[in-house]
């Protein structure tokens, strides 16, 4: 028997046996800890603040049958609390289950007063607070939910990060030291708050990195109608490599009757990226809905997007004109319909009938990505001879 597993079974078994049987014992060789700590710090990327806190262990006290411990948590790997032994001798991994996190206790001490300055809107403050406090517990981040105490720093910190528009290091959490897919629904809403603000600010390769990492599988599926927002408008922005992988990830975790709607867009996106030839044989396999289906005009807009890519704009000119006849204005994709009927417009030198759609853009759809794209576009008009007209 190894004599280091001689030496320290007796002082830790009484203790944590009973409690969390069965355990690993994980002991490990000074040199396997130092493996372990340059890979951490090969990981750290461009964070100071991680690499000043986030190793930092965290003292979190266990309660069995009305006697407490504290033990010093260094990780957590394979669904196990990784403990540090007294003295530094090794390392002992405890098994995690709901019935095992509702006995511990994390010092939660100074939270009461960051809530405050957050209420106040001092996040600043708040910020300068939080992150000793949550950085540690970061690595802990997929411990369940119901660590209410151990999660809440954490979200705070990245709350106060994006309120006071710290982007790049709230991204950092959520991109490199996360996993979404490991943790509860909170904190995809916040991967998806700092995607929308990315995308507020125009910064869209930003927002197109984030939606890569929010999961939209399983109990995920709420995050779905977030990344097809994000769709729109990073189309509109003309990032189309960006929305194929977005929509690929959707198309198969979408109800039946959604599915198609993805992917008309998906073979949409593959035309505007240029990519005809993946695009022809989706849109070829897609059944043309009735004309009084809701899809009809979506289906046309995609037809008419081909032909437009294609050069023939008299006919994508056709197909999207009789796709907007059939479509509500309430479409979310009719301002982008409107937009390509007023290009073919203007490729066939009829700059008033292109300026009268691309004004009704402006005029109707003032919250759409598409307004910005049509005043561009009108802007780059030639002035109207008000007396030919007349």
């Amino acid at each position: 028997m190894n004599p280091l597993n001689q030496k320290i079974g007796p002082k830790i078994m009484p203790r944590l046996a009973q409690r969390f049987a069965p355990v690993l014992l994980a002991i490990l060789s000074a040199s396997q800890s130092t493996a372990q700590d340059n890979n951490s710090d090969n990981n750290s990327g461009n964070n100071p603040y991680w690499d000043e806190y986030g190793n930092a262990p965290v003292m979190i006290q266990q309660r069995n049958n009305g006697a407490s411990q504290t033990l010093k948590f260094v990780g957590f790997e394979n669904g196990m609390l990784v403990a540090e032994l007294d003295g530094g001798v090794g390392e002992v991994s405890l098994p995690v289950s709901e019935s095992m996190v509702r006995d511990l206790r994390l010092d939660n001490s100074g939270m009461s007063e960051i809530n405050r300055l957050i209420s106040e809107g001092n996040h600043g403050q708040a910020l300068e607070r939080l992150r000793p406090k949550a950085y540690p517990l970061i690595k802990f981040h997929a411990l369940p939910a119901s660590f209410t105490q151990l999660h809440l720093p954490i979200r705070r910190l990245i709350e106060s990060l994006i309120a006071t528009g710290e982007f790049n290091e709230a991204e950092d959490i959520i991109r490199n030291r996360m996993r979404l897919d490991q943790t509860g629904t909170e904190y995809s809403e916040l991967a998806i708050g700092l995607m929308r603000a990315y995308l507020a600010g125009n910064q869209f390769d930003n927002a197109a990195k984030m939606t890569a990492v929010i999961p939209v599988n399983g109990p995920y599926s709420g995050n779905i109608a977030a990344i097809v927002d994000a769709a729109d408008a990073l189309r509109a922005a003309g990032k189309y490599e960006a929305v194929i992988p977005l929509y690929r990830a959707i198309e198969n975790v979408v109800p039946d009757a959604a599915k198609q709607n993805v992917q008309m867009w998906l073979a949409y996106s593959l035309v505007l990226a240029g990519r005809v030839d993946e695009a022809t044989p989706m849109i070829d396999e897609i059944a043309e809905p009735a004309p009084g289906d809701r899809l009809f005009s979506l289906y046309k807009l995609l037809e008419g997007s081909r032909e437009h890519r294609a050069g023939d704009y008299g006919k994508a000119l056709d197909l999207l004109t009789r796709g907007f006849v059939r479509a509500q204005t309430s479409f979310s994709w009719v301002p982008e319909m409107l937009y390509l009927i007023g290009d073919c417009y203007e490729r066939a030198d009829d700059p008033l009938a292109a300026r009268n759609v691309w004004t009704e853009i402006v005029i109707l759809y003032p919250e759409s990505p598409y307004k910005q794209r049509a005043e561009t576009s009108l802007a780059q008009l030639p002035e109207v001879d008000q007396t030919a007209v007349e």
